[in-house]
């Protein structure tokens, strides 16, 4: 082996020891980069998804907030919490409703959903009713008494003008069984479909309304409870109206009546949640124009609040064809 040879060989083993050596410390420079890195993306990433899930939570309380104002007969929502995670998490709220010209809160029952990361509520908890087992006629099937299953009072149910009943319950004929300083929550139905201010001049003016019900019925869906003669419960998913400028503590963020509760429906319908139920309500309302109007909102029923001697002025209304209790307050 001459010199050249020894020298190459030596060369070669020196380049693989200089490769070697500079492979070691790439290494350790990508490990160490890695080390101060991968924190900041991860931190990154969690703040991003945190914020994310603030804002969904935020954005669904706003939605059941106002779907609450729209389809939820004399409850109001009066605080909203969240319990929040990287992939969403759950809202709850309180609930109550108002009794009487004084306005006096009365606790109901609590809401619950969940949602997604991206803003969806992907669930609802709906508290179910206890009912009371009574008749097996058709006329009276869907008129026994049912219960709220969180609170135990009496839930209201309502009478479609455009379905003939064999059997309507007058619970105002009952009020002078009540004690003078029991508050009391009624649900009235009406004869006809009246505007908003044609009913609202019938009302004697020493009774006060909380909400007004709206008629969202289509053809169709008439034409199916006529069938079973079918009330609609005041927990139903196709009841809808809004609170009534009479009913205090008023709601935050927006003021009560017809031209609110189009706002609420119009806004609804370019939200992620409940935009299929307000666009059949909007479907159901607009008119010939194709568009929603104050005189296209016609009026079926109502809840009203107060003592029995208030509310008995509504003896003998021939506009109102039917009457149920709701919750009876003895608390002072």
């Amino acid at each position: 082996m001459n010199k050249e040879q020894n020298n190459f060989l030596f060369d070669e083993k020196q380049t693989k020891k200089i490769m070697r050596k500079a492979k070691f410390w790439s290494t350790i420079k990508i490990i160490g980069i890695s080390i101060i890195v991968t924190p900041i993306v991860l931190v990154a990433v969690w703040y991003n998804l945190r914020n994310l899930s603030l804002n969904s939570a935020v954005e669904v309380m706003d939605d059941i907030w106002f779907y609450n104002q729209i389809s939820s007969p004399n409850v109001q929502i009066s605080k909203q919490m969240f319990d929040d995670n990287l992939f969403g998490g759950k809202i709850k709220a309180t609930t109550y409703k108002v009794l009487g010209d004084k306005n006096r809160p009365y606790i109901w029952e609590p809401l619950e959903s969940d949602y997604n990361l991206f803003g969806t509520i992907s669930h609802n908890y709906i508290s179910d009713t206890i009912q009371i087992e009574g008749s097996e006629s058709l006329a009276e099937t869907n008129q026994i008494e049912s219960f709220n299953e969180y609170t135990g009072d009496r839930e209201m149910f309502f009478y479609h003008p455009k379905i003939s009943y064999d059997v309507y319950k007058d619970s105002i004929s009952e009020l002078n069984q009540l004690e003078e300083n029991t508050l009391v929550e009624l649900a009235i139905s009406f004869d006809n479909a009246y505007s908003f201010d044609d009913i609202k001049s019938k009302l004697p003016s020493n009774v006060q309304v909380d909400w007004w019900w709206v008629d969202t019925f289509t053809g169709e869906g008439l034409n199916f409870m006529k069938q079973s003669q079918g009330t609609i419960g005041a927990k139903s998913p196709f009841i809808y109206g809004f609170q009534s400028e009479q009913s205090k503590p008023k709601a935050r963020r927006s003021p009560s009546g017809v031209d609110t509760f189009i706002s609420n429906i119009e806004y609804l319908r370019g939200r992620k949640n409940f935009q299929w139920e307000t666009n059949q309500v909007y479907q159901s309302l607009i008119g010939e124009n194709g568009t929603l109007d104050r005189s296209d909102v016609k009026i079926i029923g109502a809840v009203v609040t107060g003592t029995p001697e208030q509310l008995e002025s509504l003896l003998g209304q021939t506009y109102i064809k039917a009457s149920t209790f709701g919750v009876i307050s003895n608390r002072k």
